[in-house]
């Protein structure tokens, strides 16, 4: 009987076990991927996170950038990463809009598990100082004209900032515009100051200091209304591209497969974080809006925002290279 008794209590602290070492999550440093190179509203948001997310959880929360493909990159580590809830990125809404043109190497609904949603940005159409586009007209006019070619940057294919420089081509009708993909905001922003490319529906959390600074010019805003830092540049709908709406939203997502009450623990550990008023003050220094919601939330965006991409690509031929 002892040893059956033994054996028992044996196979209970067995059972138990796992339960314990998930609950006490985590218990060594977490790895934060960002897809673009510094220095991007990407980078600084998750530079944010980590620091006072190593703050609430007790455990370093290191960024690590690797920059590329429009951020899928990093996102393709997570979908391959083991599912422990060490290794996590601050990705964006460019999951879901390679999703609707098929640019995606994972599938994000098998793949990937959405933690949380962070926050939302519109972006900002630049041009150098010294530029001779003054309107989007000018704009539109140089990239009909069958002898001119427009080129538009971006920190890579898919992202908010390129995406919105394709949905201008297409609203204006303006098929002599050229993408210029790079692997994050600040190198694309070297060459619109210097005036290798023409333009830039920019990071707004960069491109604001520029604009402050005199070395690039401000004419539009791609959100609904305009900024507080900003009040004499109109959005692209008072300039007469009605429904033209484009912004950033940022999130953390796991790999998928990663425990629930892992992804549940790190989704209120990020909750808590994104309460804190000093928090909320440096989002809305980035010129962002601070967003709240978990898995089911950013789930639900991510749903949303293919849909609406999907629609988008079906009623405009959008094909990127």
């Amino acid at each position: 009987m002892k040893l059956v008794k033994l054996l028992a209590a044996l196979a209970i602290s067995g059972a138990v076990a796992p339960a314990l070492a998930q609950t006490s999550y985590p218990t060594h440093a977490i790895k934060m991927y960002v897809g673009f190179a510094p220095g991007g509203a990407t980078d600084q948001l998750a530079r944010l996170y980590s620091v006072k997310l190593t703050e609430r959880l007790g455990q370093a929360v290191v960024v690590e950038n690797k920059p590329g493909a429009g951020g899928n990159i990093a996102v393709q580590q997570i979908a391959q990463a083991n599912p422990d809830g060490y290794t996590v990125v601050m990705a964006a809404n460019y999951v879901a809009v390679n999703a609707a043109l098929k640019r995606n190497p994972y599938d994000w609904e098998r793949d990937l598990a959405p933690v949380a949603l962070i926050a939302s940005t519109p972006n900002l159409l630049v041009v150098p100082a010294n530029s001779p586009f003054k309107t989007l007209d000018d704009i539109a006019k140089a990239g009909r004209d069958p002898k001119g070619n427009v080129t538009f940057g971006s920190p890579g294919v898919g992202s908010s900032v390129h995406l919105a420089g394709e949905v201008f081509k297409l609203s204006a009708k303006a098929p002599n515009m050229t993408h210029v993909a790079y692997k994050g905001v600040s190198p694309a922003e070297l060459d619109l100051v210097s005036g290798t490319i023409d333009l830039m529906f920019d990071s707004i959390s960069t491109a604001v200091p520029l604009v402050d600074g005199g070395k690039l010019r401000a004419l539009a805003i791609t959100g609904s209304m305009r900024l507080k830092a900003l009040p004499q540049v109109p959005t692209m709908d008072e300039l007469g591209m009605k429904g033209f709406n484009v912004e950033a939203t940022y999130m953390v997502v796991a790999p998928a497969k990663t425990p629930k009450d892992v992804v549940q623990k790190l989704s209120d550990a990020i909750a808590d974080v994104s309460r804190q008023p000093d928090v909320q003050r440096a989002i809305e220094n980035l010129y962002a809006v601070p967003l709240s919601g978990g898995p089911a939330e950013t789930t639900a965006f991510f749903k949303a925002e293919e849909k609406k991409w999907t629609e988008v690509v079906k009623a405009s031929g959008l094909k990127v290279d």
